[in-house]
């Protein structure tokens, strides 16, 4: 069996992590899996980057087209002068057609391929006796081109009326990038074709959309290395940190800190409402800015690539917050708890199926920040619940999110799939 994943990037954000992390599962599952990018970060000899035709005419084609697409994209992400999350367009300048190495392919896996894969085209390319999959790293690939639709279930119709464009127009970018995915997958017959959901909520998402409504929709989460992401060596971690015994430490990440969405906001407002509890260091993963406030010692990590330096960031921590108001997964989550880091947060999308209260978190109600002050202040005061639940996340993240799980799961599907 040899797999074809599509991506835009290996290795770089949580959905190209999430995906390389699927690759690598499947890899050490003995399956032939193969990464087809447009942007690679490792040196996996398994990820090739394609380039397309290089020829002048060609490249000038493209570069009209991806300035058009571009174009398109950032209107939806300007409202009032000030650039919001957007739509994203499923039309793309590059990879719009078989190749060899899709020709090679048993079954090609689709994930965030925004910006590389022209998904109308290249559908409509892929020989119909081919299995397609689609991983749905968030919702875009269901809805007219927004990652979360928040209160707004348009989606599960056909868009229009898009409250992310403030639009009164029915016929608007959201119905057209709506319909142009519903052309693409009507390519696809149902028989080698399925939607892949990371989270139980993804899911059930998915079943309630106009695009995938009716379609063969299964939930396999993501899996985890445990040899990377384990609870071994906390007090080292803390130290080389410099990180003092005697100072509690809260952890966020996000690839954008700033993102409305991923919630600093709400966690900069419950870190403001923490009782005094001596000192408290918070430290920040990702791009973009987060303020902690005048009371806290604050240690901005930057964007972290490598798996081995994030997992030592998590160990470092007590508790870990995960404030987001949409997640389809919550992958940061999930490491932290692999690394023996309890986790507070909101009961959110696919947070639920990680976070276990008594196991190894608390969640508390979406949007309440006193809840989650409480919920923070009570994981940093209590010493012994945090080791008694140190001990059980990582078990608990072994067993539900592992490699060979996930990838036990993709195979089964993949063979479906063939089988037909």
């Amino acid at each position: 069996m040899k797999i074809l994943h599509l991506a835009t990037h290996d290795n770089f954000g949580g959905a190209a992590r999430a995906a390389y992390r699927q690759h690598l599962a499947l890899r050490q599952h003995g399956v032939d899996s193969q990464m087809l990018v447009r942007h690679r970060h490792s040196d996996d000899p398994a990820v090739t980057v394609f380039s397309g035709n290089r020829s002048l005419p060609d490249r000038l084609a493209r570069t009209v087209r991806r300035q058009w697409i571009s174009y398109r994209e950032k209107q939806s992400r300007n409202h009032g002068g000030k650039i919001i999350s957007g739509l994203t367009d499923p039309r793309a300048d590059l990879l719009r057609g078989m190749t060899a190495e899709l020709a090679a392919a048993d079954v090609i896996n689709l994930h965030k391929a925004e910006r590389f894969a022209d998904l109308p085209a290249l559908l409509a390319g892929i020989p119909a006796g081919k299995p397609v999959v689609i991983t749905l790293h968030d919702l875009s690939p269901i809805t007219g081109g927004c990652d979360y639709p928040g209160e707004c279930r348009r989606f599960e119709d056909q868009c229009g009326t898009c409250p992310i464009l403030n639009s009164d127009s029915p016929a608007d970018y959201s119905r057209q990038i709506f319909n142009w995915r519903r052309c693409a997958y009507a390519t696809r017959g149902n028989a080698r074709f399925a939607f892949v959901a990371n989270s139980r909520w993804t899911g059930e998402m998915a079943r309630r959309s106009g695009l995938a409504c009716g379609r063969r929709v299964e939930v396999i989460h993501y899996g985890l290395d445990h040899t990377v992401y384990s609870p071994e060596r906390r007090r080292e971690a803390r130290e080389a940190l410099g990180i003092g015994r005697d100072e509690s430490v809260a952890a966020f990440a996000a690839h954008d800190l700033g993102l409305k969405h991923k919630g600093g906001h709400l966690l900069h407002a419950a870190l403001a409402g923490l009782p005094p509890v001596g000192t408290v260091r918070l430290l920040t993963m990702g791009a973009g800015n987060f303020k902690a406030g005048p009371r806290f010692q604050h240690t901005h990590l930057g964007r972290i690539v490598s798996d081995e330096l994030q997992a030592l960031i998590y160990r470092a921590a007590d508790v870990f917050v995960i404030p987001s108001l949409e997640e389809a997964f919550g992958q940061t989550a999930l490491e932290a708890a692999a690394c023996g880091t309890v986790v507070a947060g909101f009961a959110v999308g696919g947070i639920v199926d990680i976070v276990e209260t008594g196991v190894n978190g608390r969640l508390v109600e979406r949007g309440n920040v006193v809840a989650l002050s409480q919920a923070i202040f009570g994981l940093l005061q209590d010493q012994e619940l945090r080791s008694r639940w140190e001990k059980t996340a990582a078990g608990w993240a072994r067993e539900h999110f592992s490699f060979a799980k996930n990838a036990a799961a993709y195979v089964a599907l993949y063979d479906s799939l063939l089988k037909v």
